[in-house]
């Protein structure tokens, strides 16, 4: 099998020194819904001419439409698809499950690969997605090659690992922390990169390590190629679509030479990877399972390397650049009272005959010989042809002027040309967009809103019980652990629905109940058997996506979504919808836990946290796996403000309870229960809480 060498295209230069290095396929992003805002995206026409340049070498085009989409972006989106349509890209990667319904119903036959902001991480997720249209699958960057291969030898559709560069402290598609606290979504390509910050670990409130606690070193595989071969992978992707074309060449270049060649890494080559860019040298871990503080960039965030470039990856990166040279057969034959005749063909199949439109006469004084007819049409340097075979024919005693021999071969130059680049348009169809208005089903009087909780631990168990909530999310692990055996029994007696909260990353559970509250697709597809409930991680920020899960019970919306934008997704939703109106969100979910990096583990306790420059503080959480929940500094509270929220016509509020004691549930429940009561409560001491996304503008 032949994997696949995908490389950034943050702009035109960075695409052609991709291209030029030997990468097999690019991936670049339109000006609208990629999720690198900042880097030097294509418009619609520039994406096309280079789309062309791409094709002439045989190299795949990927677009990026990898944000999560808003209710009134939904028309303009569908719009954007189908102008895209003209260009001829070979995929589309995609996060939002609504975008890929729309880019299917627009371009059936486009290739859709599921990007990493889908955090997938098990074979589950794979089938989840295969069933629903994609061909390829990006795997979360946490994996390690146990995994990797799991998922390999089972999947249909293609699968895809990053080998190198940047990765994020949080699960891709899973981060809140830039969003919640300035406002720039990570998931709408506008992060602003805190994890890069620097950080204070405290201990029961004590300093016990500063440094940049969330920040990991580069990722570089380039020693496991033939492992990720061996095992199944389809494509190795680079990450860099924010770094410049030099990089690009550089990292390319090499990535090539050993996924060609095979083989470790020489010491001068890991130099020039270092000296390309790398934050205090690279790490592997995640692939190996060699996690913790080897993997972090604990002393700085920023680019260690000296930003020195080989000279062979400059000429590569040059604006002129005519390195990569597609091999042809040339032939030629000049008869007598004919004109010249040149055919090219080139080891994708493709052939063009070139015909001249001068006969060939009987010479005055010197014929034309075979040698010197090959010697001029093999002159193809400024094409991006050469010539590996020739065979040529000329009549004794003949000739033609040798301006047009050159003029036959820059005509089938051309020709081959665009042949290779022949536009691989699709036929776009028209978006016909579902009517928005929300099925009656769903819609629900403000005094049948119910009240329920997510626990993370007995003692905030107990209070949900006492207060007889509608419907309770309990962890699994919590379940199972109970000292207290008899109150499940205790719940079903009070006619309160106890829902098992599945593991955010999907693993192995015993799931005893009849209801899953789920935070993936994997998990939808594992549990398929059972009553379901949509967590927030399942990222429903439009009506369409929110539609995929319409046989839930219910699917709590996204935390990025402000109230006007609730209104706007519920209008054309035909599912239950659920909002978090108190608790502390998860900012980040790490597979590195901070805690371990830092040389210490809290064993399942809760007395770690952030502190950070503005000093606020951030607790930690283990989560299921050894892997690590950094919660906001503050709890959303809206029990003042249960008016507006009425008013959007939801199903369920969920109080989310992580760090508080049983007292303090009690009074948190108490305080929403009368509210939605119609009793005028206070807000939180000034400082204490946040309204979230509520009351913010668009993001």
């Amino acid at each position: 099998m032949t994997m696949e060498l995908l490389a950034p295209a943050g702009s035109a230069a960075a695409l052609r020194a991709a291209v030029q290095s030997g990468a097999d396929a690019v991936y670049l992003g339109g000006d609208m819904f990629g999720a690198r805002h900042s880097a030097d995206n294509f418009t619609i026409d520039e994406m096309k001419s280079w789309t062309d340049y791409c094709h002439l070498y045989g190299v795949d085009v990927h677009v990026t439409v990898n944000t999560l989409i808003k209710e009134k972006e939904l028309d303009e989106f569908a719009d954007y698809i189908y102008r895209l349509g003209s260009v001829g890209v070979d995929a589309m990667i995609v996060q939002d499950l609504g975008a890929a319904e729309i880019i299917k119903e627009i371009l059936p036959d486009m290739a859709l690969h599921a990007s990493t902001q889908m955090t997938v991480t098990s074979i589950e997720g794979v089938k989840y997605l295969e069933d629903r249209g994609f061909s390829r699958v990006v795997l979360a960057r946490e994996l390690s090659k146990r995994e990797i291969e799991y998922i390999c030898r089972r999947a249909k559709a293609e699968i895809e690992v990053f080998v190198h560069g940047a990765i994020c402290m949080c699960y891709s598609g899973q981060c809140l922390m830039s969003s919640i606290l300035g406002g720039r979504s990570g998931n709408r390509g506008r992060c602003a990169q805190p994890c890069r910050l620097p950080y204070t670990l405290t201990e029961h409130g004590k300093n016990v390590g500063s440094g940049y606690i969330l920040s990991p070193k580069d990722m570089a595989l380039i020693n496991h190629l033939d492992e990720l071969k061996r095992i199944g992978v389809s494509s190795l992707k680079i990450e860099g679509r924010l770094k410049r074309a030099e990089y690009v060449s550089a990292v390319v270049g090499l990535y090539r030479k050993y996924l060609d060649c095979g083989g470790t890494a020489s010491r001068q080559d890991m130099t020039e990877l270092t000296d390309a860019f790398s934050r205090s040298g690279f790490t592997d871990g995640y692939f190996t399972g060699n996690l913790g503080k080897d993997m972090m960039s604990l002393i700085s965030p920023g680019n260690s390397s000296a930003n020195k470039f080989t000279d062979a990856a400059k000429k590569r990166a040059a604006e002129n650049a005519n390195l990569r040279k597609i091999p042809i057969t040339v032939s030629g034959t000049l008869k007598r009272g004919e004109p010249l005749q040149v055919i090219f063909t080139d080891t994708d199949g493709f052939t063009v005959k070139q015909t001249g439109t001068v006969n060939a006469e009987d010479a005055v004084k010197t014929a034309l010989t075979a040698d010197r007819l090959k010697e001029q049409l093999l002159k193809l340097g400024e094409t991006p042809f050469e010539c590996t075979d020739a065979d040529v024919y000329v009549q004794d005693g003949v000739t033609v002027p040798i301006k047009e021999i050159n003029a036959v071969r820059r005509a089938a130059s051309e020709k081959l040309i665009q042949a290779r680049i022949k536009s691989r348009q699709r036929d776009s169809k028209i978006y016909a967009p579902h009517p928005r208005t929300r099925d009656t089903k769903t819609t629900v009087k403000p005094d049948e809103i119910l009240l329920c909780a997510e626990v993370s631990d007995e003692e905030q168990l107990c209070a949900a019980i006492k207060h007889k909530l509608s419907r309770i999310y309990v962890p699994a692990d919590v379940l199972g652990t109970l000292k207290d055996k008899t109150l499940p029994d205790r719940a079903r007696k009070e006619n309160i629905e106890i829902i098992t909260k599945a593991a955010e990353i999907l693993c192995d559970e015993d799931i005893t109940t009849d209801g899953v509250l789920v935070s993936s697709a994997a998990a939808s597809y594992k549990y398929a058997d059972k009553k379901l409930y949509g967590d927030f991680r399942l990222n429903v920020l439009n009506s369409v996506t929110a539609n995929i899960f319409d046989r839930f019970e219910t699917v709590t919306l996204s935390p990025e979504l402000n109230i006007g934008e609730i209104r706007d997704t519920l209008s054309a939703a035909r599912v239950g919808a659920e909002l978090i109106a108190y608790g502390r969100l998860p900012l980040m979910l790490t597979r590195n836990c901070p805690v371990k990096a830092m040389g210490k583990c809290q064993k399942g306790k809760r007395i770690y946290s952030l502190r950070d420059r503005k000093n606020e503080v951030f607790p930690i959480m283990c989560a299921t796996g050894c892997r690590a929940k950094i919660l906001n500094s503050k709890p959303i509270y809206m029990a003042d403000k249960l008016t507006d929220l009425k008013k959007l016509k939801i199903n369920s509020l969920r109080l989310i309870f992580t760090v508080e004691n049983f007292s303090q549930c009690d009074k948190i429940i108490d305080v929403y229960r009368r509210a939605l009561d119609g009793e005028t409560v206070a807000a939180m001491p000034a400082g204490t809480y946040t309204r979230g996304h509520f009351y913010r503008g668009a993001l």
